[in-house]
Protein backbone atom coordinates (compact mmCIF):
# COMPACT_ATOMS: atom_id res chain seq x y z
CA UNK A 1 0.00 0.00 0.00
CA UNK A 2 1.16 3.51 -0.66
CA UNK A 3 2.48 5.77 2.26
CA UNK A 4 -0.70 8.07 1.01
CA UNK A 5 -2.89 5.70 1.43
CA UNK A 6 -1.39 4.30 4.19
CA UNK A 7 -1.41 7.55 6.34
CA UNK A 8 -5.66 8.27 5.14
CA UNK A 9 -6.70 4.47 6.19
CA UNK A 10 -4.36 5.23 9.72
CA UNK A 11 -5.83 8.66 10.34
CA UNK A 12 -10.05 7.72 9.77
CA UNK A 13 -9.24 5.15 12.19
CA UNK A 14 -7.81 7.41 14.75
CA UNK A 15 -10.56 10.05 13.91
CA UNK A 16 -12.84 7.29 14.66
CA UNK A 17 -15.36 7.75 17.42
CA UNK A 18 -15.62 4.01 18.05
CA UNK A 19 -12.12 3.31 18.78
CA UNK A 20 -11.36 4.67 22.63
CA UNK A 21 -7.97 6.61 22.45
CA UNK A 22 -6.09 4.04 24.61
CA UNK A 23 -6.41 1.26 22.51
CA UNK A 24 -4.89 2.57 19.08
CA UNK A 25 -0.90 2.39 20.23
CA UNK A 26 -0.42 0.31 17.16
CA UNK A 27 -1.97 2.59 14.79
CA UNK A 28 0.28 5.46 16.18
CA UNK A 29 3.32 3.14 16.19
CA UNK A 30 2.31 2.44 11.91
CA UNK A 31 1.59 6.06 11.53
CA UNK A 32 5.05 6.95 13.10
CA UNK A 33 6.63 4.22 10.90
CA UNK A 34 5.42 5.60 7.58
CA UNK A 35 6.69 9.21 9.01
CA UNK A 36 10.07 8.18 9.53
CA UNK A 37 9.94 6.21 5.77
CA UNK A 38 9.96 9.46 4.42
CA UNK A 39 12.07 11.51 6.79
CA UNK A 40 14.54 13.85 4.62
CA UNK A 41 18.11 13.19 4.96
CA UNK A 42 18.52 16.65 6.66
CA UNK A 43 16.99 15.58 9.69
CA UNK A 44 19.73 15.02 11.74
CA UNK A 45 18.75 12.14 14.42
CA UNK A 46 20.95 12.19 17.62
CA UNK A 47 21.08 9.64 20.68
CA UNK A 48 21.21 12.67 22.64
CA UNK A 49 16.88 14.09 22.16
CA UNK A 50 18.38 17.25 23.65
CA UNK A 51 20.58 18.48 21.31
CA UNK A 52 19.60 21.13 18.73
CA UNK A 53 16.81 22.36 21.29
CA UNK A 54 16.53 26.51 21.12
CA UNK A 55 16.57 28.06 24.18
CA UNK A 56 14.48 31.77 23.17
CA UNK A 57 13.69 34.54 25.90
CA UNK A 58 10.11 33.07 26.13
CA UNK A 59 10.90 29.38 26.75
CA UNK A 60 12.16 25.95 25.66
CA UNK A 61 12.06 24.88 21.36
CA UNK A 62 12.29 21.17 21.70
CA UNK A 63 14.89 19.55 19.55
CA UNK A 64 13.50 18.55 15.95
CA UNK A 65 14.43 14.96 17.65
CA UNK A 66 12.84 15.45 20.67
CA UNK A 67 9.86 17.25 18.84
CA UNK A 68 9.52 13.74 16.60
CA UNK A 69 9.40 11.55 19.91
CA UNK A 70 6.00 13.26 21.19
CA UNK A 71 4.21 11.50 18.31
CA UNK A 72 4.73 8.54 20.78
CA UNK A 73 2.78 10.39 23.92
CA UNK A 74 0.20 8.39 21.78
CA UNK A 75 -3.33 9.79 23.73
CA UNK A 76 -1.74 12.93 23.42
CA UNK A 77 -1.64 13.04 19.43
CA UNK A 78 -5.00 11.38 18.59
CA UNK A 79 -6.96 13.65 21.30
CA UNK A 80 -5.38 16.88 19.27
CA UNK A 81 -5.77 15.23 15.83
CA UNK A 82 -9.44 14.72 17.08
CA UNK A 83 -10.13 18.01 18.60
CA UNK A 84 -8.46 19.59 15.33
CA UNK A 85 -10.59 17.56 13.16
CA UNK A 86 -13.80 18.77 15.11
CA UNK A 87 -12.82 22.31 15.25
CA UNK A 88 -12.04 22.31 11.39
CA UNK A 89 -15.50 20.21 11.01
CA UNK A 90 -17.27 22.89 13.03
CA UNK A 91 -16.01 26.11 11.45
CA UNK A 92 -16.85 24.73 7.71
CA UNK A 93 -20.28 25.56 8.58
CA UNK A 94 -19.89 29.23 9.16
CA UNK A 95 -16.71 29.59 6.71
CA UNK A 96 -17.92 29.69 2.87
CA UNK A 97 -16.23 29.72 -0.32
CA UNK A 98 -12.87 29.50 1.37
CA UNK A 99 -10.95 26.72 3.44
CA UNK A 100 -10.34 26.71 7.13
CA UNK A 101 -7.07 29.02 7.78
CA UNK A 102 -5.32 26.53 10.70
CA UNK A 103 -2.08 28.30 11.68
CA UNK A 104 0.40 25.84 13.31
CA UNK A 105 2.78 26.72 16.11
CA UNK A 106 5.80 24.35 16.54
CA UNK A 107 4.60 21.58 13.90
CA UNK A 108 8.19 19.74 14.49
CA UNK A 109 9.24 17.36 11.50
CA UNK A 110 6.29 15.35 11.18
CA UNK A 111 3.68 18.49 11.33
CA UNK A 112 2.23 15.40 13.80
CA UNK A 113 -1.35 17.56 14.26
CA UNK A 114 -1.94 18.57 10.85
CA UNK A 115 -0.04 16.27 8.56
CA UNK A 116 -2.48 13.06 8.64
CA UNK A 117 -5.90 15.26 8.65
CA UNK A 118 -4.68 17.11 5.30
CA UNK A 119 -5.12 13.22 3.95
CA UNK A 120 -8.55 12.81 5.08
CA UNK A 121 -9.75 16.88 4.11
CA UNK A 122 -9.43 18.69 0.71
CA UNK A 123 -7.76 22.01 0.27
CA UNK A 124 -11.30 23.11 0.00
CA UNK A 125 -12.03 21.93 3.40
CA UNK A 126 -8.51 23.78 5.31
CA UNK A 127 -5.33 24.69 4.66
CA UNK A 128 -2.36 25.15 7.43
CA UNK A 129 0.25 27.24 7.47
CA UNK A 130 2.85 25.26 9.69
CA UNK A 131 5.47 27.10 11.90
CA UNK A 132 8.60 26.35 13.47
CA UNK A 133 11.52 27.81 14.66
CA UNK A 134 14.04 25.22 13.60
CA UNK A 135 14.89 24.90 9.76
CA UNK A 136 15.35 20.96 10.00
CA UNK A 137 11.88 20.38 10.96
CA UNK A 138 10.55 23.20 8.65
CA UNK A 139 13.03 21.03 5.72
CA UNK A 140 11.45 17.67 6.72
CA UNK A 141 8.22 18.38 6.92
CA UNK A 142 7.62 20.16 3.23
CA UNK A 143 9.94 17.18 1.92
CA UNK A 144 7.61 14.50 3.25
CA UNK A 145 4.53 16.47 2.07
CA UNK A 146 5.53 17.05 -0.96
CA UNK A 147 6.54 13.62 -1.20
CA UNK A 148 2.74 13.16 -0.43
CA UNK A 149 1.30 15.48 -2.86
CA UNK A 150 -0.17 17.06 -0.02
CA UNK A 151 1.50 20.82 -1.17
CA UNK A 152 -1.72 22.48 -1.82
CA UNK A 153 -2.78 21.67 1.81
CA UNK A 154 -0.45 23.97 2.52
CA UNK A 155 -0.31 27.71 2.76
CA UNK A 156 3.56 28.32 4.10
CA UNK A 157 6.02 27.12 5.81
CA UNK A 158 7.47 29.50 8.31
CA UNK A 159 11.27 28.94 9.99
CA UNK A 160 10.69 31.54 12.42
CA UNK A 161 10.24 32.19 16.50
CA UNK A 162 6.73 31.79 17.36
CA UNK A 163 6.64 35.22 19.10
CA UNK A 164 8.24 37.13 16.70
CA UNK A 165 5.37 36.44 13.82
CA UNK A 166 3.21 38.69 12.63
CA UNK A 167 -0.35 37.30 11.21
CA UNK A 168 -1.63 38.56 7.43
CA UNK A 169 -3.97 40.70 8.40
CA UNK A 170 -6.25 40.11 5.38
CA UNK A 171 -6.48 36.20 6.15
CA UNK A 172 -5.93 35.27 9.59
CA UNK A 173 -5.76 32.10 10.80
CA UNK A 174 -9.57 30.92 11.91
CA UNK A 175 -7.76 28.54 14.28
CA UNK A 176 -4.54 28.76 16.18
CA UNK A 177 -3.44 25.36 16.76
CA UNK A 178 -0.48 25.33 19.51
CA UNK A 179 1.08 22.80 21.42
CA UNK A 180 4.56 23.93 22.84
CA UNK A 181 3.76 22.83 26.65
CA UNK A 182 5.17 20.55 29.00
CA UNK A 183 3.05 19.41 32.47
CA UNK A 184 2.12 22.79 34.53
CA UNK A 185 2.57 25.09 31.17
CA UNK A 186 6.38 24.93 32.54
CA UNK A 187 9.60 25.25 30.52
CA UNK A 188 8.26 25.66 27.01
CA UNK A 189 6.56 29.09 25.81
CA UNK A 190 2.89 28.18 25.23
CA UNK A 191 1.50 30.96 27.45
CA UNK A 192 3.64 33.69 25.69
CA UNK A 193 3.10 32.41 22.18
CA UNK A 194 -0.60 32.12 23.15
CA UNK A 195 -0.91 35.72 24.40
CA UNK A 196 1.55 37.28 21.50
CA UNK A 197 -1.20 35.42 18.56
CA UNK A 198 -4.20 35.48 20.34
CA UNK A 199 -3.88 39.44 20.35
CA UNK A 200 -3.07 39.06 16.40
CA UNK A 201 -6.00 37.27 15.40
CA UNK A 202 -9.02 37.64 18.41
CA UNK A 203 -11.40 35.79 16.45
CA UNK A 204 -9.43 32.46 15.82
CA UNK A 205 -10.43 29.52 17.32
CA UNK A 206 -8.07 28.41 20.18
CA UNK A 207 -6.86 24.92 20.23
CA UNK A 208 -6.31 23.52 22.96
CA UNK A 209 -9.12 25.25 24.08
CA UNK A 210 -8.11 25.37 28.08
CA UNK A 211 -5.12 24.62 29.64
CA UNK A 212 -6.28 24.12 33.79
CA UNK A 213 -3.29 23.67 36.23
CA UNK A 214 -5.04 22.41 39.64
CA UNK A 215 -4.04 22.22 43.02
CA UNK A 216 -4.89 19.09 44.77
CA UNK A 217 -3.91 17.55 48.18
CA UNK A 218 -3.08 14.25 47.25
CA UNK A 219 -2.24 10.80 49.22
CA UNK A 220 0.67 9.28 47.58
CA UNK A 221 0.58 6.02 48.87
CA UNK A 222 -2.63 5.92 47.16
CA UNK A 223 -1.96 8.17 43.78
CA UNK A 224 1.07 6.60 42.83
CA UNK A 225 0.20 2.80 43.73
CA UNK A 226 -1.61 0.39 41.46
CA UNK A 227 -2.42 -1.86 44.10
CA UNK A 228 -5.62 -0.58 45.10
CA UNK A 229 -9.56 -1.98 46.13
CA UNK A 230 -9.99 -1.72 42.62
CA UNK A 231 -10.29 -5.43 40.81
CA UNK A 232 -8.70 -3.45 38.28
CA UNK A 233 -5.23 -2.83 39.22
CA UNK A 234 -4.60 0.15 36.31
CA UNK A 235 -7.47 2.11 37.80
CA UNK A 236 -6.67 2.44 41.40
CA UNK A 237 -8.92 4.30 43.74
CA UNK A 238 -7.17 7.76 44.15
CA UNK A 239 -7.73 9.94 46.91
CA UNK A 240 -7.79 13.11 46.32
CA UNK A 241 -8.52 16.67 47.76
CA UNK A 242 -9.22 19.31 45.14
CA UNK A 243 -8.50 22.74 46.40
CA UNK A 244 -8.74 24.53 43.11
CA UNK A 245 -7.98 25.88 39.76
CA UNK A 246 -4.03 27.77 39.96
CA UNK A 247 -3.92 28.75 36.44
CA UNK A 248 -5.65 28.87 33.34
CA UNK A 249 -4.77 29.87 30.00
CA UNK A 250 -7.94 29.72 27.72
CA UNK A 251 -8.60 32.29 25.01
CA UNK A 252 -10.98 34.75 27.51
CA UNK A 253 -7.95 34.87 29.94
CA UNK A 254 -4.70 35.10 27.43
CA UNK A 255 -6.76 38.38 25.70
CA UNK A 256 -7.56 40.31 29.10
CA UNK A 257 -3.54 39.76 30.80
CA UNK A 258 -2.01 43.32 31.14
CA UNK A 259 0.67 43.74 29.43
CA UNK A 260 1.81 46.11 31.80
CA UNK A 261 4.38 43.67 33.54
CA UNK A 262 6.55 41.40 30.88
CA UNK A 263 7.82 39.72 33.77
CA UNK A 264 5.06 37.92 35.40
CA UNK A 265 0.88 37.28 34.80
CA UNK A 266 -0.99 37.23 38.34
CA UNK A 267 -2.68 33.78 38.96
CA UNK A 268 -5.55 32.80 41.38
CA UNK A 269 -4.88 32.87 45.15
CA UNK A 270 -6.01 29.79 46.87
CA UNK A 271 -7.14 29.31 50.59
CA UNK A 272 -5.52 25.56 52.38
CA UNK A 273 -8.50 23.81 54.07
CA UNK A 274 -8.58 24.15 57.55
CA UNK A 275 -8.26 20.56 58.50
CA UNK A 276 -6.56 18.30 56.27
CA UNK A 277 -4.56 14.95 57.46
CA UNK A 278 -1.06 14.27 57.34
CA UNK A 279 -1.34 12.13 54.55
CA UNK A 280 -1.96 14.35 52.13
CA UNK A 281 0.34 16.75 50.25
CA UNK A 282 -0.05 19.59 47.68
CA UNK A 283 0.12 18.63 43.88
CA UNK A 284 0.02 20.29 40.98
CA UNK A 285 -2.43 18.72 38.34
CA UNK A 286 -2.77 19.59 34.66
CA UNK A 287 -6.37 18.98 32.42
CA UNK A 288 -6.38 20.11 28.94
CA UNK A 289 -9.59 20.53 26.99
CA UNK A 290 -8.27 20.42 23.30
CA UNK A 291 -11.67 21.26 21.97
CA UNK A 292 -15.14 20.35 23.18
CA UNK A 293 -15.61 16.65 23.95
CA UNK A 294 -11.35 16.12 23.47
CA UNK A 295 -9.52 16.13 26.54
CA UNK A 296 -6.74 14.98 28.43
CA UNK A 297 -7.22 13.97 32.52
CA UNK A 298 -4.48 12.67 34.91
CA UNK A 299 -2.44 10.41 33.57
CA UNK A 300 -3.32 10.22 30.10
CA UNK A 301 -0.17 12.09 28.54
CA UNK A 302 3.01 13.05 29.63
CA UNK A 303 1.52 16.53 29.90
CA UNK A 304 -1.05 15.85 32.46
CA UNK A 305 1.02 13.59 35.02
CA UNK A 306 1.22 15.12 38.47
CA UNK A 307 3.56 17.31 39.80
CA UNK A 308 4.79 18.24 43.54
CA UNK A 309 4.52 21.84 43.93
CA UNK A 310 7.21 23.47 45.25
CA UNK A 311 6.57 27.01 46.76
CA UNK A 312 8.14 29.96 48.65
CA UNK A 313 7.24 29.04 52.21
CA UNK A 314 6.11 26.40 54.18
CA UNK A 315 2.17 25.56 53.24
CA UNK A 316 -0.07 25.06 56.72
CA UNK A 317 -3.74 24.32 57.60
CA UNK A 318 -5.58 27.47 56.33
CA UNK A 319 -2.57 28.92 54.96
CA UNK A 320 -2.57 30.73 51.41
CA UNK A 321 -0.96 30.95 48.10
CA UNK A 322 -0.74 33.38 45.72
CA UNK A 323 -0.05 32.21 42.74
CA UNK A 324 2.00 33.78 39.89
CA UNK A 325 3.11 32.80 36.50
CA UNK A 326 6.72 33.69 35.95
CA UNK A 327 7.41 34.54 32.27
CA UNK A 328 10.56 34.76 30.71
CA UNK A 329 13.21 31.86 29.13
CA UNK A 330 11.97 29.37 31.73
CA UNK A 331 8.34 29.90 32.51
CA UNK A 332 6.47 28.41 34.79
CA UNK A 333 3.94 28.73 38.21
CA UNK A 334 5.21 29.87 41.35
CA UNK A 335 3.37 30.29 44.70
CA UNK A 336 4.24 32.28 47.87
CA UNK A 337 2.58 30.88 50.84
CA UNK A 338 1.17 33.58 53.52
CA UNK A 339 0.41 32.02 56.99
CA UNK A 340 -2.88 31.56 57.95
CA UNK A 341 -2.80 34.53 60.45
CA UNK A 342 -2.42 37.15 57.80
CA UNK A 343 -5.71 35.79 56.04
CA UNK A 344 -7.51 37.74 59.13
CA UNK A 345 -6.06 40.93 58.83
Amino acid sequence: MEPLERLRRLTLTILSSQHPASTLWPEIRELAAVLEGLENNALRRTQEIEAGETRTANGLALSPTMASLCLDDFVRTIQFLRGTHAAITDLKASVVHRPVRVLYVGCGPYATLALPLMTVLTKDDAVFTLLDIHPESITNAKSIINQLGLDDSVASFETTDAMSYAIDTNEPPDILLLEVMQACLESEPQVSVTRHLIQQAPFAVLVPQEVRVILKLVDSSQEFSLNSNDSSPSSPQRDRLPIGVAFALNKETASQWDDGDANHIAASTLSMPANWDARYEPMLFTEIVVYGEHVLMSYDSGLTCPRHLSVDGTIEREAIIDFVYQLGDRPRLTGKVRPPQESCK
